[in-house]
């Protein structure tokens, strides 16, 4: 970390206290340095590679129980006393936050474990080595059958410093990879995405392996004909999670969601049953290489590992310090004013890919990618529908044969592709996709979904 970006932050944090100590009943002081890189590639060529770098503060304000949070990225000394008389005076106005109770004090023992899990310095120091893995993977791309590819890598690092009112001090670093390449074939509907996300650059990221993914993907997606409307079991990737499954525990399961009235759990108790018995899942802010891990949340309290669903039953919601039932302690995930997911971690199973065409007994399709999920109503159970974007396969033979088709779209909600999961893969990926209803990452297996409506276009 520059020492002197350091010396400007700490400067700025202090001249922030000062002025918070006036008239706060509580405070929370976030201070982020941070290094991103971009590289944006298409037509098998690099055509941005940038760097910027960003300190700011994020401000957490409370008093008498009206709350406000704000972001100021001018560090300039006026601004920030300007913006702090504002938030004052925004305060004397509000109503009261009825979901704000207080800070937690501590003192509390934390995992130092975890800072090496996430933060490596072959990723602070990638520099140039960058394009090389850009490179790398187009090529890798291009020798399995795509003509040409496109995508963006974004990396770099990060240190966060959090000051509380209660009197705890914490500071963390971590750094962050996130690949993504989507092939095209000469037919221009055959097309074929991956990604690949990590903290740590040689554990768990693959950015070739990524290429030649999409590669396969594209040149198997060559020909694809409409395909029929009616009811599929659907073998998913590992990223379609993010728009499918994973939104349950880490939307509809933070608890902010559900005292609003938002989460499509709204009637169910802990307890009660919302999936099959396949179907475990964690938010884990501990997980190794994580892109959500740390060693504590924004009130400074150390990260867990919180089981949510147990072999399809509710167990647990996802919370912060004012949000916490009676006799029940903070899970380690604020947001102050509103919970946050840190990673989504699924049960595996016990299949290959293989295994999961071979098992499926009704007419089957292996989607390997969606977007454009949309939702009828949060309300329960969560109706929603996803457009399949790249290679998408009719199995036939048991998975010898894949056949490509096109144009169908996923028709279900919730509740159905819980409790009518009946397979899952062995291994869990890490993924972290940009327009997917869920914003953390997701560790998740392939998953075989039972009974699910595909519908189509008229025309």
């Amino acid at each position: 970390m520059n020492q002197k970006k350091f010396e400007i932050l700490t400067d700025k944090m202090e001249l922030a206290k000062k002025h918070l100590k006036q008239f706060c009943d509580s405070w929370v002081i976030k201070g982020i340095i941070k290094s991103e890189n971009q590289i944006r590639f298409s037509e098998n060529n690099i055509d941005i590679s940038k760097n910027w770098d960003d300190i700011k503060l994020i401000l957490f304000l409370s008093k008498k129980r009206r709350t406000t949070e704000i972001s100021i990225s001018n560090l300039s000394p006026n601004v920030i006393e300007n913006t702090i008389n504002y938030c004052e005076k925004l305060l004397n106005v509000a109503k009261i936050n009825r979901y704000y109770k207080r800070l937690p004090e501590g003192p509390f023992n934390y995992n130092s474990s975890i800072q090496d899990k996430i933060f490596d310095n072959k990723v602070a120091n990638l520099d140039e080595k960058a394009i090389d893995l850009v490179e790398n993977a187009t090529e890798a791309s291009l020798s399995q059958g795509a003509k040409r590819v496109a995508g963006s890598f974004f990396f770099g690092n990060s240190h966060y410093f959090l000051e509380t009112s209660t009197n705890i001090e914490q500071n963390f670093k971590k750094t962050h990879l996130n690949f993504r390449i989507r092939a095209f074939a000469e037919d221009m509907y055959a097309t074929g995405e991956a990604l690949s996300c990590s903290t740590h650059l040689k554990k768990g990221f693959d950015a070739v392996g990524a290429g030649e993914e999409a590669g396969k993907i594209c040149k198997m997606a060559v020909g694809g004909k409409k395909g029929k409307p009616g009811i599929y079991n659907i073998i998913i990737y590992p990223k379609i999670s993010t728009e499918l499954q994973a939104p349950t525990p880490a939307i509809a399961m933070n608890e902010y969601i559900r005292k609003m009235g938002l989460s499509w759990l709204i009637g169910k108790r802990l307890g009660d049953k919302i999936a099959s018995e396949k179907i475990s899942a964690w938010d884990d802010g501990t997980i190794e290489y994580g892109l959500g891990s740390s060693p504590f949340d924004d009130e400074c309290v150390p990260t867990k590992k919180t089981l949510l669903i147990d072999k399809g039953i509710i167990h647990q919601y996802f919370t912060n310090t004012s949000l916490a039932r009676k006799n029940q302690e903070s899970t380690g995930n604020a947001g102050i004013t509103m919970p946050q997911p840190s990673n989504t971690v699924f049960a595996a199973g016990d299949h290959t890919l293989e295994e999961l065409m071979e098992i499926s007994e009704k007419p089957t399709l292996l989607v390997t990618s969606t977007w454009y999920t949309r939702y009828q109503s949060y309300a329960p159970p969560g109706i929603l529908s996803s457009l399949p974007k790249d290679g998408m396969f009719l199995v036939k033979n048991k998975g010898k044969i894949l056949e490509p088709v096109r144009e169908l779209r996923i028709n279900s909600n919730h509740y159905h592709m819980l409790e009518h999961t009946i397979g899952l893969g062995k291994k869990l990926k890490q993924v972290s996709t940009w327009l997917s209803p869920t914003s953390n990452p997701v560790f998740a297996p392939f998953m075989l979904i039972e009974d699910i409506k595909m519908t189509t276009g008229t025309k």
